[in-house]
């Protein structure tokens, strides 16, 4: 019997050299994948960081990736850091009329007018009115308190009305509130008229510094986007957004804002006049240390500020309204005649009480003549004649008007108030311009000047000759830096010569002219100015007046431009008698205020640190 065994298997595979090629094929596959995934992922990441799939991809995601935020808008203070401007927390305030009957009107009405301070009639009528227009719902009030919101919480808890059947219901969920950032003014009133407002709900910033810098303070809602990738660039949180707006050091001294103030009260109380206007100047830098007004609105108040608003045209007067200034205005046309070298100080004018050019004869301001007046002498007895004889004969039209363009009338300042007026007045080739005109307007008629224009004026005989920009702002801060203000430049209007000269004739003139702006103690500076008021169809009437008086101090080495605006007096038209005084009283507390030694201790003191032989 034959015995058939199997042959072994071999040890080596005939196909040995097929299997490692097998292996090494699918590995270097595997890797390919692994590759290809890995930069499809890569560059998936990068699209959705930049691609046009990335809104989307944010819109679904909702607050995982951005958010609405309220951004505080800018704060602003004072040259010592007195908050005068901030945001506050507060509610929107709205009653759900569709959810509410007619019969618990009366009560919600007396409840939320005691809370938030409204007129309870008014408000009950206003909700009688719109719910019968079938208006879903009303707006009480945008600026209600953390504190008053508890109230009305609690309030609400006790409302309620009764059905036909005498059956009572309570009111549940029939006020909203939305919380929202609202401007804040710590001192109420103080220096209103140059912080501005914020128009409620719009959040633009209205006059003053708010309308000024409104872009850099700007605040409101901000879209905040939240990156994908954590080596991005963000906040703690990861958040990416607008910088913070900045937040403004003004030049502006708030005890010497509130001392002005409590002047401008005071003149308006005693002289009866409608305004006051008071502004005190650095003149060498332009810088603002008070700009002062009475009456003016508290900035809490937005009902008072509307109703101020309404009454005045304007929020400034310093830099919102116009009027012909009359005899300060002839510091102006001296000083040109005094740099153009038409005049000196010895100069005589033989007055008859009457000077006439082409269709027109110019009065003194007494109706009389004077006989032989130096150019100082014009100025202390406030010849009308006198200026109008230097306008007219000696300096000419054009050296005349191209004083007026050098020292900035007709155009605005360049302060950094918003609303800020130019001013007008005729020249000529105009075709209103007259000779009449031109007599005129050398003694302060017929141009029409803010108060700003006429510090600016002045500021540039005070400084040497040199045409400042008026500014409240001394620096802003933005991301924690500091950036001080910088001026547009300045521009020379005056010979310093001709500049001392007429610091020089004006220190001499006023002791004549109105001793009542004297301060003992201090040489003193200015001119005053009493304008009679044109009136519509009447012409010049002389029982309305604008009073002012513009000066410095010290005299010859002025460090402090200060000017006096009043707006009809009562009790006497004439500016020596009414604005004189409160220039004087301001002087001496500036001088307080701002330490400013008198005259023989400043002689001493200098004397003492001159070397000695």
């Amino acid at each position: 019997m034959t015995r058939h065994v199997s042959s072994p298997l071999p040890l080596v595979n005939e196909d040995a050299g097929v299997a490692p090629l097998a292996a090494g094929w699918r590995y270097a596959v595997a890797v390919g994948v692994v590759l290809a995934l890995g930069v499809l992922v890569v560059v998936r990441m990068v699209m959705l960081q930049i691609g046009p799939e990335r809104a989307a991809l944010v819109s679904m995601a909702g607050g995982d990736y951005a958010e609405t935020v309220p951004l505080p808008r800018g704060l602003i203070y004072d040259r010592d850091g007195h908050l005068l401007a901030g945001d506050r927390e507060a509610y929107e305030v709205d009653l759900r009329l569709g959810k509410t009957p007619g019969e618990a009107f009366p009560q919600i009405a007396h409840d939320l007018a005691v809370t938030l301070g409204l007129d309870e009639e008014a408000l009950l009528r206003a909700l009688v009115s719109n719910k019968a227009r079938g208006v879903a719902a009303v707006l009480v009030t945008n600026r209600a308190t953390p504190r008053q919101r508890e109230v009305l919480l609690a309030q609400e808890e006790n409302w309620y009305y009764t059905t036909p059947e005498g059956k009572k219901v309570t009111l549940s969920d029939v006020l909203d509130f939305h919380r929202r950032l609202v401007r804040f003014y710590p001192e109420g009133g103080i220096a209103a008229n140059v912080l501005g407002f914020v128009a409620v709900g719009s959040g633009q910033g209205y006059g003053g510094v708010e309308q000024y810098y409104d872009a850099l303070l700007k605040g409101g809602v901000a879209w905040v986007s939240y990156p994908y990738a954590p080596w991005s660039e963000g906040d703690a949180q990861g958040r990416r957004g607008p910088r913070k707006p900045a937040a403004l050091y003004l030049t502006i001294d708030r005890v010497l804002q509130q001392q002005a103030e409590a002047e401008a009260a005071r003149a308006v109380e005693q002289t009866k006049a409608d305004s006051a206007t008071i502004v005190v100047a650095d003149p060498y830098t332009g810088a603002l240390l008070a700009v002062a007004q009475y009456p003016r609105p508290n900035l809490n108040n937005y009902d008072a500020i509307q109703a101020h608003l309404k009454a005045w045209k304007a929020l400034d007067f310093a830099v919102e309204r116009v009027y012909e200034p009359g005899s300060v205005f002839k510091i102006v046309t001296m000083a040109s005649a005094v740099d153009a070298q038409a005049v000196r100080p010895t100069t005589v004018f033989h007055d008859v009480g009457t000077f006439s050019v082409p269709g027109h004869t110019v009065w003194n301001w007494n109706r009389g003549g004077w006989g032989d007046q130096t150019m100082v002498g014009c100025l202390q007895h406030s010849l009308n004649t006198c200026l109008a004889w230097v306008a007219v004969d000696k300096l000419g039209k054009e050296r005349f008007y191209a004083y007026l363009r050098a020292f900035g009338f007709g155009r605005p300042t360049g302060v950094d108030l918003g609303g800020e007026r130019s001013g007008r007045y005729s020249y000529p080739g105009a075709s209103m311009w007259s000779y009449s005109d031109f007599a005129s307007q050398a003694f302060g008629q017929a141009i029409a000047v803010t108060p700003m224009q006429m510090v600016a004026a002045a500021s540039a005989i005070a400084n040497g000759g040199y045409l400042v920009t008026p500014h409240v702002l001394q620096y802003e801060v933005v991301d924690g830096r500091a950036y001080p203000y910088r001026s547009s430049g300045t521009r020379q209007v005056l010979s310093a010569e001709a500049a001392r000269t007429m610091r020089q004739m004006l220190a001499a003139s006023l002791k004549g002219e109105s001793s009542a702006a004297l301060v003992e103690g201090y040489s003193v500076a200015g001119k005053t100015g009493t304008a009679e008021i044109a009136v519509q169809g009447q012409g010049y009437v002389t029982n309305m007046t604008n009073a002012s008086f513009v000066g410095w101090f010290p005299a010859e080495k002025p460090a402090y431009v200060i000017y006096v605006w009043l707006e009809k007096p009562k009790t006497s038209r004439w500016a020596s008698i009414v604005a004189a005084p409160v220039f004087a009283r301001m002087v001496k507390r500036v001088a307080a205020l701002e330490h400013v030694p008198p005259d023989k201790v400043r002689e001493q003191v200098a004397i003492s640190q001159e070397p000695q032989p």
